[in-house]
């Protein structure tokens, strides 16, 4: 008795191409996590809720993909600080820890203190955050307050 056949050669590779497909390896790349312009929520602190951040850029250094964002409606403990920071280079590893959701809300975020940003960092030869937004904000927050203590008083 001749051995059975399932289906001749075009069932086999409809088979590999469903696996191939199901394991990720079709040889098509998957879409990016984050895009140039989406705008997300994420996990703030306390005093921050309803802030959020936009992917502004995405260039690569190296072999890493940095994300230049920016981040609106930050409540500062200085008295007189807008509620913006208009650039901040991240990683990927930044963003998994600290989005929750893309918004569909609409808001006015920056663009030319981006650029001048974005500038600075590159002259700098900057890094990159690898920690949570949260935290970025709120050692920024603590720095200005410093700033503001050593600050010489108006005569």
């Amino acid at each position: 008795m001749a051995p059975r056949s399932l289906g001749g050669p075009m069932k086999l590779l409809s088979v590999a191409a469903a696996l191939l497909a199901a394991t990720g390896l079709s040889g098509q790349a998957s879409s990016p996590k984050y895009v140039e312009g989406h705008v997300w929520e994420y996990r703030t602190r306390p005093q921050d809720a309803g802030s959020l951040l936009k992917v502004q850029r995405v260039e690569m250094m190296g072999a890493e993909k940095v994300y230049h964002i920016s981040v609106v409606g930050v409540h500062f403990a200085t008295p007189g600080i807008a509620g913006i920071l208009p650039h901040i280079p991240v990683s990927e590893e930044t963003l998994d820890a600290s989005v929750t959701k893309l918004s569909a809300e609409k808001r006015e975020f920056p663009t030319s203190a981006l650029d001048e940003g974005i500038e600075e960092w590159r002259k700098a030869q900057g890094g990159v955050f690898t920690i949570p937004i949260s935290q970025i904000v709120g050692i920024i927050d603590d720095q200005m307050a410093t700033a503001q203590m050593q600050a010489p008083a108006n005569p």
